[in-house]
């Protein structure tokens, strides 16, 4: 097996970085976990330490560095200056660890562990066969799967949260992030199969107030964003807004003729074809948004995140829709 130079200029930096008591890796992940969670509290939950072991670790690395890492204002937590810092070295030293614990792994016994970030929408619609596929074929492989906006989930993956994550959005530009583009994922709006008065969007209902209500998910929804976009260049005002937490919740509220609502048909797909709901035809159509799979372009591919992505790309190939008609 080759091994690079920076490699083990990484691991010296990793032996050298002690001045009296060394810090360990320990220190490192504890200062991780607090940056994750929020709060010293519910990283000592997480990581099954006391309260006061966590401020030890991290009150050893302070004493190394010379400088605080936390603003404590309360139960809140903040970084410093030189919190923001060392966060990137952090996440090279817990990098380099996972290298030389996987230094003998042959490839059948995948270990480790792996953190995905994904909207509900692709969570529940795209990634069961996935996930199951995966857990089949590494069932040492330790996962944490975490729903948010499409925005978080990026964010995520930007400050090390993460791992990997899949977001909805038009096709991501971003120098820092290696981006797998997986499908066009076509956004409509519906309203029940027999009690939406609606039957189009057009420019009839151009600069006037819609007496339907407008069913949302939350505000950082990026198709929900894109959708009162494309009402306020049309001057359109739905006569209300409910916003609701889940996908299922919206669907059952506009089969119950309670609104209308703008969703990846992956999500309303079977409802069309059942005759339960019915697509709004929109004048002009919608920013295409594909949905995209996501890590930084610094993330070391661990053989747990090789194998995913691996997997993703593979059932990704396979995804399509059969064509639904009004």
């Amino acid at each position: 097996m080759m091994v690079s130079i920076e490699f083990f200029d990484t691991i010296k930096a990793i032996i050298i970085m002690k001045v009296g008591e060394m810090m360990e890796i320990r220190h490192f992940v504890t200062f991780k976990m607090i940056i994750e969670m929020g709060s010293f509290t519910q990283a000592a939950e997480q990581l099954g330490y006391t309260q006061s072991t966590v401020t030890s670790h991290i009150q050893a690395i302070e004493e190394q560095i010379g400088a605080p890492l936390f603003d404590r204002m309360g139960r809140k937590v903040r970084l410093t200056d030189i919190g923001r810092k060392l966060l990137p070295y952090t996440q090279e030293i817990l990098d380099t660890y996972g290298k030389i614990e996987s230094i003998n792994n042959d490839g059948e016994d995948v270990r480790g562990e792996l953190k995905i970030a994904a909207p509900e929408s692709l969570t529940v619609y795209r990634l069961e066969p996935i996930l199951r596929e995966y857990r089949k074929k590494f069932p040492h492989v330790s996962i944490s799967l975490s729903n948010a906006t499409c925005g978080d989930n990026k964010r995520a993956i930007l400050n090390g949260s993460a791992d990997i994550a899949f977001v909805m959005l038009p096709e991501l530009q971003d120098s820092d992030l290696i981006v797998h583009s997986l499908l066009d994922e076509p956004i409509v709006l519906v309203g029940s199969a027999d009690c939406c008065s609606l039957n189009s969007l057009d420019k009839s209902c151009g600069n006037q107030k819609i007496s339907e209500c407008l069913i949302v998910n939350e505000k950082e929804c990026s198709y929900r964003k894109m959708f009162e976009e494309y009402l306020g260049e049309r001057g359109i005002v739905p006569s209300h807004t409910m916003e609701l937490w889940s996908i299922e919740a919206m669907k059952r509220c506009i089969m119950s003729g309670l609104g209308i609502a703008c969703l990846p048909l992956m999500t309303v797909n079977d409802e069309i074809k059942e005759g339960k709901l019915k697509i709004i035809p929109c004048d002009g159509g919608f920013t295409q948004i594909f949905s995209q799979v996501a890590y930084h372009k610094n993330k070391w591919i661990s053989p747990a995140l090789s194998m995913f992505i691996d997997i993703t790309l593979k059932h990704a190939s396979d995804w399509s829709f059969a064509e639904t008609t009004c």
